[in-house]
C-alpha cells in the first residue's frame, strides 16, 4: 500500500466527519490552527508532537457526534459539556492513535482553577487541555460575535478559566501571526485549512500508523450505529479468512483487509433512522442507503490505491450485473472484490439487528447457495465459504471478541466517569 501522508489522512478524516456535521469539522480546523500557532510560538515541541497535537485538536469534538450536544457547541459559555468530553476521551483512548493524549480532550472544557485541584494530573496534559480550551472558546467567540474585545475578555478569565501561561502564549502567537485577524475573515478558511494540513503533512505515516488511523475513522461510525462497526469488523475478518483459504498472496490479503475495512465508511453519511430502521426499507429509503457507496468514494477522494478503492466500492456488485452502483458484471470483478462481496453478505446475515436475531448456519448456507445458483455470486468463493463455514466463523469470533469487549468497557467506563466528573 502506498504511503499516505498525515496531510492526506487529515483530509480523509475531515471528509468522513463532514458527513455528520460540517460545522464541527470547520470549527475543528480553526481550533487546530490556533493550537498550531501557539505551539509554534512556544517553540518547545518537535514536528511529530506538533502533528499529533494538531490532529488531536482537529477532532477534539468527536464525542459530540455521539451526543445531542452539537447544536450547543457553538456558544461561548456552554452548559453540560461532560458527555461529549467523556465520549471523546474514551474514543481517543481506546480507538485511536492518541491514547496517551486522550486526557487532553477529557479536560478541554475544564476551567484552570478546577484543573489545578485534580490530583496527579500531568503538567503537559493540563497545559495542552488549557490550550485546546482557549483555542476552542476563541473560535466560538469569533464565529458568534460574542464577548466583544477578545483579549479583554481573556483577561477577565486569567487564572480562573484559563491559566496565565496559555493566555500569554496566545497573546504572543497573535502578535506573530495576526491570528484574530485571519480567523475573523471568512475568506481565510481555505488558507487556514492549508496551513493546518501542511503542519499535518510531516512526518509521513508508517503502514502501522495508517492502519491505526483508518481504524479510527471506521470506529467513528459506531458513535452513530454500533451495528455498522460490528458488521465492518466481521466482514473484514471473514474476507481475510476466505482469502487465505483461497491461497491468495500476502499483498492481496493486505489489499482485501483495507478494502473490507473501508467498505461501509460512507454509512457515516446515512441518517441513523435509516441505518437502524427495524425492518425492510422503503424504496425511497433504500435509494438513500445505496448512496453510501458514493459517499465512500467521495471520502477516499483518490487517496487510496485503485485496487483497494475498488474492493471497497464494488462490494454490492453482482456477477450478473444486477448489483450497484455501477451494474458491473463478473468479467470485470476481481477475485478480491468477489471475496469481500460474499463476506459482506455473510456478515449481514450472521449479524444481530434491532429487528432480527442472527441467522444460523443452515439458513446462511441456503441463501448463499441460492444466490450462487441465480448467478449473483462467485461460485468458487461461495463453495469455499460453505465448505469451511465453521472454521471461518470460529476464527472470526476470536478476532472480533477483543474489539467488542472494548466497546462494552467503554460503556461501563462512560458511566463511571460521568459520576466522577460531575464533582469536578
Amino acid at each position: 500500500m502506498r504511503q499516505i501522508s498525515s496531510k492526506n489522512m487529515a483530509g480523509i478524516v475531515c471528509r468522513t466527519l463532514n458527513h455528520v456535521d460540517e460545522r464541527l469539522v470547520d470549527h475543528g480546523i480553526r481550533v487546530a490552527y490556533i493550537m498550531l500557532k501557539m505551539l509554534e510560538a512556544e517553540g518547545s515541541s518537535d514536528q511529530r508532537s506538533i502533528r499529533d497535537l494538531c490532529f488531536l485538536t482537529m477532532v477534539h469534538d468527536v464525542g459530540a457526534y455521539k451526543t445531542e450536544e452539537i447544536n450547543n457547541m457553538v456558544q461561548f459559555e456552554t452548559g453540560n459539556v461532560w458527555n461529549h468530553s467523556i465520549y471523546g476521551y474514551l474514543f481517543l483512548k481506546h480507538l485511536s492513535p492518541f491514547s496517551q493524549l486522550a486526557s487532553v480532550i477529557l479536560f478541554h472544557h475544564t476551567d484552570y482553577d478546577k484543573l489545578i485541584e485534580i490530583p496527579g494530573l500531568q503538567r503537559d496534559i493540563l497545559k495542552w487541555a488549557q490550550m485546546v480550551n482557549l483555542a476552542d472558546r476563541i473560535d466560538v467567540c469569533i464565529q458568534t460575535g460574542e464577548g466583544g474585545n477578545i483579549m479583554d475578555l481573556l483577561e477577565t478569565y486569567r487564572d480562573k478559566k484559563f491559566s496565565s501561561e496559555v493566555i500569554d502564549l496566545f497573546r504572543n502567537a497573535g502578535k506573530m501571526d495576526h491570528i484574530l485577524e485571519k480567523l475573523g475573515c471568512n475568506v481565510n478558511q481555505q488558507q487556514i485549512s492549508k496551513e493546518v494540513f501542511e503542519a499535518l503533512g510531516n512526518p509521513s505515516f508508517s503502514r502501522g500508523e495508517i492502519e491505526t488511523y483508518l481504524k479510527m475513522i471506521v470506529y467513528a461510525i459506531d458513535f452513530r450505529s454500533p451495528f455498522t462497526v460490528i458488521h465492518t469488523i466481521t466482514t473484514t475478518s471473514i474476507s481475510q479468512e476466505l482469502a487465505r483459504l483461497m491461497g491468495m498472496q500476502e499483498i492481496e490479503i493486505t489489499q482485501i483487509y483495507y478494502g473490507a475495512l473501508l467498505h461501509d465508511l460512507g454509512k457515516i453519511g446515512i441518517p441513523v433512522e435509516i441505518l437502524e430502521y427495524p425492518g425492510k426499507l422503503s424504496p425511497q429509503a433504500m435509494k438513500i442507503m445505496k448512496t453510501h457507496v458514493d459517499i465512500t468514494e467521495e471520502i477516499m477522494n483518490g487517496e487510496m490505491e485503485p485496487v483497494i478503492a475498488n474492493i471497497a466500492l464494488r462490494h454490492h456488485e453482482k456477477i450478473d450485473g444486477s448489483g450497484y452502483p455501477r451494474g458491473l458484471k463478473g468479467e470485470v470483478l476481481t477475485p478480491s472484490e468477489r471475496i469481500v462481496a460474499i463476506a459482506d453478505i455473510v456478515s449481514a446475515l450472521n449479524g444481530r439487528r434491532s429487528y432480527k436475531d442472527a441467522f444460523g448456519k443452515e439458513k446462511i448456507v441456503g441463501i448463499l447457495t441460492e444466490m450462487k445458483e441465480d448467478g449473483l455470486l462467485c461460485e468458487k468463493t461461495v463453495d469455499v465459504m460453505i465448505r469451511h463455514f465453521d472454521e471461518i466463523m470460529v476464527n472470526v469470533r476470536n478476532t472480533c471478541e477483543p474489539v467488542l469487549n472494548v466497546y462494552d468497557h467503554i460503556n461501563i467506563e462512560f458511566t463511571e466517569l460521568c459520576g466522577v466528573c460531575e464533582n469536578i
